[in-house]
């Protein structure tokens, strides 16, 4: 019987990228490709050319000539998968993708196949380029699943450095981009594939503001514009590199303050939803956007201007909260570099 595949199962490559990503139990982009790989999978191993040259003492041109391929190659040797990588591409981006790739046809099976082992000669052409399309499926899933590219697209439109976010370059980004527009254009409504929204959940709603250096994880797309400076809000696991903490304060349920900014009265009538004044000092202890026409919405009690549409906030007129450079000023050691958790913003 004959068992070769006539076309590519694009839908197969899809799944089992998802499936690997679920098994390694990533959770953010872009990420340590080979250090997940070699940790989770023992029986695999990434050998870069150079290595394989001094082992067994083989020049440059006669490992591409063994491998058949000048960027990557992978095989089953009886015990391992292995995946050779060309080291002397100095590109990290175009690495992570033929890496994965081979990864792709390891998962998918194609090396399991006798034909396949080691170079492809053995195949018809018909069948090599089946398997590099599905390969190629495998890994724009695995590095840049399209469900997650078109989430941010959507919140963020040409804004969002797709290739930054997930360590693509900028010719792959460029086509992922190309063929969401296209599916999207022939009815396919990524709105729909949430598969992946809760394993990526901060890494998604992440955001993060270049201006005063805020970061934090936000579930409301409406959110466009930094609540201690007013700038508009790029996507945000930069904040992971460049973190400013600003003091924020406690509200209950009802979004008023535990204990008034201006006089520590904490005397609030908390089961009254009219409480919006201290009756100490008069001080507001609910914040709220003071675009009343378009906007007047509830805001974080830290927020000088209205993470909706940018306008002060009642707590900032008041004087309650001092300008965000002063309190950036203050901080004498930013916590740039820290690896905590980001801010989770509660409304």
């Amino acid at each position: 019987m004959n068992n070769i595949k006539n076309k590519p199962n694009y839908k197969n490559a899809e799944e089992n990228a998802r499936e690997f990503l679920k098994y390694l139990k990533v959770n953010r982009f872009p990420f340590d490709l080979k250090f997940l790989l070699q940790k989770f999978t023992p029986t695999l191993k990434i050998i870069p050319y150079s290595k394989w040259m001094n082992d067994f003492h083989l020049s440059y041109f006669k490992v591409i000539n063994l491998l058949g391929s000048s960027d990557g190659a992978s095989v089953f040797d009886g015990n391992k998968y292995i995946i050779f990588y060309n080291d002397f591409i100095f590109n990290k981006e175009r690495i992570r993708w033929t890496i994965t790739h081979e990864l792709g046809h390891i998962i998918l099976g194609h090396c399991d196949n006798k034909r396949t082992i080691l170079v492809r000669s053995k195949l018809t052409d018909g069948e090599y380029n089946i398997y590099e399309l599905e390969a190629n499926t495998f890994a724009r899933e695995f590095l840049a699943p399209m469900s997650l590219v078109y989430y941010i697209y959507d919140c963020f439109g040409n804004n969002a450095d797709i290739g930054s976010i997930f360590g693509l370059s900028h010719e792959a980004a460029q086509n992922i981009l190309k063929k969401m527009f296209a599916w999207s254009k022939n009815g396919h409504d990524y709105a729909k594939d949430t598969c992946l929204y809760a394993q990526f959940h901060d890494f998604l709603h992440a955001r993060y503001c270049d201006n005063c250096k805020t970061s934090f994880v936000t579930d409301n797309k409406n959110k466009k514009y930094c609540h201690i400076c007013g700038h508009k809000l790029n996507f945000g696991y930069g904040g992971y590199k460049n973190k400013m903490k600003y003091q924020d304060y406690d509200v209950n349920k009802n979004h008023q303050l535990l204990k008034c900014i201006k006089c520590d009265n904490e005397d609030i009538d908390f089961d009254n939803e009219r409480y919006a004044y201290c009756h100490i000092c008069g001080a507001p202890v609910i914040n709220r956007c003071l675009d009343d026409n378009n906007c007047g919405k509830i805001a974080p009690a830290n927020a000088r201007f209205c993470p909706y549409c940018g306008a002060k906030t009642l707590f900032y007129k008041a004087e309650l909260l001092k300008p965000w450079n002063e309190e950036y000023e203050e901080v004498s050691t930013p916590s740039f570099g820290s690896t905590e958790p980001l801010e989770i913003m509660p409304f």
